[in-house]
């Protein structure tokens, strides 16, 4: 299988969501954003090999505990609510596939 780099997960996220890569990265913490940087954290912890501290490097040198609580939170709301699944699995097929 192909390595998936966490910029192309920030570039997929950003552009499905409608906000740039600095954005999601960046200190803002209004509500759709911050959904938006919860599942590009989702899906760099489930494509990738990095660990939570890494990726919060990534994503503007957040503490790992922000991660965790963001991959578990993503989880979470796949299980309960369709929207979030649906986005979630749109994106994990767009990334896979590099469309």
């Amino acid at each position: 299988p192909r390595r998936i780099p966490p910029q192309m997960i920030l570039d997929t996220t950003a552009s499905r969501y409608g906000f740039t890569v600095d954005a999601i990265c960046g200190p803002s913490r209004t509500r759709p954003l911050v959904t938006a940087r919860q599942v590009a954290m989702y899906l760099t912890r489930n494509l990738t090999d990095y660990s939570y501290p890494a990726i919060a490097r990534v994503f503007g040198g957040r503490d790992h505990t922000t991660v965790i609580h963001a991959v578990e939170k993503i989880s979470g709301q796949m299980k309960e609510r369709r929207q979030i699944y649906e986005q979630v699995t749109d994106l994990l097929l767009k990334i896979k596939t590099g469309t």
